[in-house]
């Protein structure tokens, strides 16, 4: 994939130079976030498909759905991880499961494979639709290693005797030739391990990681030659932390890869990271941290400098907010929502190709006969938007005035022959409601002459968006957990805000408030004084945290 250079050519957009305030051309923006993972050891289940439901399909974004009855929603691309076996999973015996691995050693010590468990792990998903995924080789099956070790996600220590693991690859291939066929295969990618930067995921060597890579790929391109590989998504990612880690260091492996010896060379078709954030981060470090990595690998490689640049996990690190002593939150609100915004826009501006999120919906909810709802995210509001700017050329716009010390703000727009779509945001990390503030913003005349209707406008705000409105219930009703109740300017998913199942039973009660509240915010008006003006100068009021959607 070939790097992309961006460049504004309007003549009006080189005289907003002049003045300093350029638009910044991130190019025609694709579906960068119609990617997600699907988790074994259940993938026979079709861990993650779910029908849409109807509440996406309403306001003026509807929702895209694909002509399946189920799907991941928002992707249409998934990665498919701990495909191989290697499992760990509470209260379920470690016999059994290794008897969901796709090898395992006789008496004679001879190793043997269980493919015919393979397809049932991709039938759900080639059933509605998916047809291209990136198989993730993570988890290697008990009976590789000496001595199996389990941790975590599972077993983590690699093959013994790497001719049993190539021989094992090698056969993988062939079955999934044999599922997708030859045409099929080809569009397949894989990636070889999961955050193998630490020891908890990688119990080797970097010279251990070398020979596991490269006799993956080899094996695999044996059997499919077209097929795309790179090696695993490198958690904590920065130039520092990669140089000094002290198991696989993902600069030497890339390195190493594209030796002057062509015995060694080995394809590396993406480097991709892990990308998780808290909400009192700032957006534009990840984005530059994520940049400088990037870069650095095509300082060192010249091949890869226009590798695709992608991003495979992607969310709120609530963990982190445990270790600093604070709640679990998810910030499934307008905060979560206003910073998501900012961090894949960020991340575009960084270069990124593809990002897999997580799932976009409260889905931990059980009303009081225990059927499931589905309640949204603001960061579902974001995408829902964001899927309408798609086909389009986008930019960032400076802010040009800086109201409220410490608040966090970005404008972006993607902009066709007639029309155009905006997004705002604004937040501060403390979480708090903020009181509103005007910014202002230059989007050159020669980006809207083709639009002719009048301007509207849609908005997501902490006073309205769904978990607000849930947590507000909750604490009128007694039912809000001590946590969130001792620090108001907090949101959670439902689950993590009731102090009891009568809460969640609650919420689910009073669900259709919320889906109103939905629809609503996600109804374009038309623009009045009290919102601002839409002119070359765009001046618009935000009361942060809020993110607004401006149509024209």
């Amino acid at each position: 994939m070939k790097r992309r250079e961006f460049i504004v050519t309007a003549a009006s957009c080189a005289a907003a130079s002049a003045a300093g305030n350029s638009p910044e051309p991130l190019g025609k923006l694709d579906p960068l976030w119609r990617y997600s993972a699907a988790l074994g050891p259940y993938l026979e289940t079709g861990i993650g498909l779910t029908e849409v439901p109807g509440f996406l399909l309403e306001g003026d974004f509807p929702y895209r759905k694909r002509p399946f009855a189920k799907e991941v929603l928002f992707a249409d691309h998934l990665s498919a991880v701990r495909l191989l076996g290697g499992y760990l999973m509470k209260g379920v015996p470690e016999e059994s499961l290794r008897e969901r691995d796709l090898a395992w050693r006789d008496s004679a010590g001879k190793i043997r494979y269980r493919m015919e468990l393979l397809r049932p792990r991709r039938q759900p998903y080639l059933d509605h639709g998916y047809r291209e995924f990136t198989l993730v080789l993570d988890n290697v099956p008990y009976c590789f290693p000496k001595e199996p070790a389990v941790k975590g996600l599972g077993q983590y220590r690699p093959p013994a005797d790497p001719a049993e693991w190539k021989d094992f690859i090698r056969e993988l291939a062939r079955e999934i030739v044999n599922i997708f066929s030859p045409d099929g295969a080809a569009r397949q990618r894989f990636r070889v391990g999961t955050e193998n930067n630490g020891r908890e995921r990688f119990d080797g060597t970097h010279q251990q990681y070398v020979r596991h890579y490269q006799d993956t790929a080899a094996a695999i391109l044996e059997v499919i030659p077209k097929a795309r590989i790179g090696f695993f998504n490198i958690s904590g990612v920065s130039v520092k932390s990669i140089s000094q880690l002290d198991n696989v260091n993902a600069f030497a492996l890339a390195e190493h890869c594209y030796s002057p010896d062509p015995r060694q060379r080995t394809p590396v078709d993406f480097i991709a990271f892990s990308r998780y954030y808290a909400p009192n981060e700032d957006p534009g470090q990840h984005g530059r941290t994520c940049r400088t990595v990037w870069d650095e690998f095509g300082r060192r490689i010249p091949a890869l400098k226009n590798v695709s640049r992608e991003v495979h996990e992607f969310g709120v690190a609530t963990w982190n907010m445990a270790k600093a002593g604070e709640i679990e939150r998810a910030e499934p609100g307008a905060l979560g929502a206003a910073q998501c915004f900012q961090m894949v826009f960020r991340l575009r501006e960084a270069g990124v190709d593809r990002l897999w999120h997580w799932g976009l919906l409260d889905t931990a909810i059980r009303d009081r006969h225990g059927v499931q709802r589905y309640f949204p995210t603001g960061q579902a509001w974001v995408y829902t938007v964001m899927e309408y700017m798609t086909g389009a050329d986008a930019y960032l716009f400076p802010i040009e005035n800086q109201a409220g010390p410490g608040i966090q703000r970005l404008a972006a727009g993607s902009f066709k022959k007639d029309s155009a779509l905006l997004m705002v945001s604004a937040y501060h990390p403390d979480g708090a409601m903020h009181p509103p503030e005007t910014i202002e913003f230059r989007v050159p005349p020669a980006l809207l002459e083709g639009t002719r209707r009048q301007p509207r406008i849609a908005r997501l705000n902490a006073q309205d968006c769904v978990h607000s409105l849930v947590r507000g219930d909750l604490a009128k009703s007694g039912l809000l957990r001590d946590e969130y109740r001792r620090n108001p300017r907090f949101l959670g998913n439902v689950r993590e805000m009731a102090a009891s199942r009568a809460g969640e039973v609650l919420a689910a009660e009073n669900e259709p408030a919320y889906l109103a509240a939905w629809k609503r915010s996600l109804t374009l008006q038309p623009i009045t004084p009290a919102d601002g003006t839409v002119t070359g100068l765009f001046r618009l009021r935000i009361a942060p945290p809020e993110v607004i959607a401006i149509v024209i």
